[in-house]
Formats: structure tokens, C-alpha cells, sequence
């Protein structure tokens, strides 16, 4: 991966020419008038799908840019995202800004796909979902991700258990606050885990997911908000500690 100084953008870019367009006008905005990037300066470009590369600015205008691919940096192989926690973030909704906090921060912290739930305790039951991409999209760039988090469909709860629980993951976790401390698996690949809104899960919720195979566990003695949760919960089950 190419260093972290150098700006990010992901797109829809064809890298395997020597010549990349950049076309997109909010791209071309933060370039030029933003950023003020001039002409042979670097930058990165991903096509979100794990290719990345250093791109030599050559051309700039006001309705494209032009950049000469300088590096590739190819998608890293099966063996090597194998060694990469895959974790998959099953959150109920909540208000506006809090849901879209915790994405952008789920995101930073690796997380690799998001889907919306509706609980019993759920009281927002709406998404702008062009703008949680747009936010996943600009958290993925900025913290030097290559491949964006998928954002699914919302789920009802007890349909999104059914999802979970039929996958073949290492780790089912819902994280519930009268529970035992969560210990991850050191050597777990992948996991799924649960956070729910504010006032958390109901006691019948927590036994669905626990007949359904998942672990319940907490994460800590203190009641967090369900961002703070997400955010915590991604963390620590990404990075295993």
C-alpha cells in the first residue's frame, strides 16, 4: 500500500491503462480548489476493489483531470487477506448524525460491511442511504482503505439473525450489556456482531440470537451509547483484543 501522505480517491477508474481520467466533478473539485493540487503532483487512485496507484497529475480543468499512472499497487492475493479480520457490523438504527458517526468510524476502523437493523427498541426506522455511501466512501479515503465497505439493505432483526446465524464465520456476537466480557478468538478470520440501540436489546432478542448460535457478550461494565458500542465493538473484533 502506498503511503499515507499522498491524497486518496476511489473510483470507478480503469488503472490498467498508463493515461487515468478523472471525471467525477466532486473529485475534480477537492483536487483543484480544495487541495490546490497542481500539475506533477502525486496522488492515489482506487478502484475500491483492492487496486490502487500512483497517478502523476498532468492535466487539470474544470471539467476533467488527467493523470500519468506512475505505480500500481496490485489487489493483494487470497493468502494474504486471509491474515485480514473480515468482520461484517449488524447495527440497529439510530438518530441521524449518531448512525452516520458510527459508520464513518466503523469504517476508520476496519470494518468490511455495514447492515442496518431494525430492533424492538428501534425508534428511526429511516436512511438517507446516497449520503451513508458518500460517507463510507470519503472515511474509506481518508483513512487509506482500498476496498469500500459494502453498506447493505436494512434488515428486521429476527431476518437478520436468520442472515447471520446461516453464515460461516468464525465469531457470532452479540454484544449485550448484562453479559460475559467479550474475549475475541486470536485466531478468528471473520466474525459477526451485533449492536443494538439505545436501551440495547431485549431479553428476547438476545435469546433469538443465542438459539441461533451467537455468543453474547459485553463490552465492558460501563452502558455506552450505540455508537460508541459500534465503534468499540468494530475495533475490538477487528484487531482481536
Amino acid at each position: 500500500m502506498f503511503s499515507m501522505k499522498l491524497h486518496r480517491f476511489i473510483g470507478n477508474f480503469n488503472l490498467s491503462q498508463k493515461e487515468v481520467e478523472i471525471t467525477n466533478p466532486e473529485n475534480i473539485k477537492q483536487i483543484k480548489n480544495v487541495l490546490r493540487l497542481k500539475k506533477s503532483e502525486k496522488i492515489i487512485l482506487s478502484d475500491g476493489k483492492g487496486q490502487e496507484a500512483e497517478v502523476v497529475i498532468d492535466f487539470l480543468s474544470n471539467e476533467k483531470i488527467i493523470g500519468i499512472v506512475n505505480k500500481i499497487d496490485e489487489p493483494a492475493s487470497a493468502e494474504a487477506l486471509s491474515v485480514v479480520k473480515q468482520v461484517n457490523l449488524y447495527l440497529a438504527i439510530l438518530k441521524k448524525e449518531n448512525f452516520e458517526w458510527a459508520v464513518q468510524k466503523a469504517v476508520e476502523c476496519g470494518i468490511s460491511k455495514i447492515i442496518p437493523i431494525i430492533t424492538e427498541r428501534t425508534i428511526k426506522t429511516g436512511l438517507n442511504i446516497a449520503r451513508l455511501e458518500k460517507i463510507i466512501l470519503e472515511a474509506s479515503e481518508q483513512s487509506g482503505r482500498n476496498i469500500v465497505p459494502i453498506l447493505s439493505s436494512i434488515l428486521d432483526f429476527k431476518d437478520a439473525i436468520a442472515h447471520g446465524g446461516n453464515a460461516s464465520v468464525d465469531e457470532k456476537i452479540i454484544f449485550h450489556l448484562v453479559a460475559n466480557p467479550y474475549i475475541p478468538e486470536k485466531n478468528a478470520k471473520n466474525a459477526i456482531i451485533f449492536i443494538g440501540p439505545e436501551g440495547g436489546f431485549t431479553e428476547k432478542e438476545v435469546g433469538l440470537a443465542k438459539n441461533a448460535g451467537f455468543s453474547v457478550a459485553s463490552l465492558g461494565s460501563l452502558t455506552l451509547r450505540g455508537e460508541t458500542a459500534a465503534i468499540i465493538g468494530t475495533y475490538r473484533t477487528v484487531y482481536s483484543v
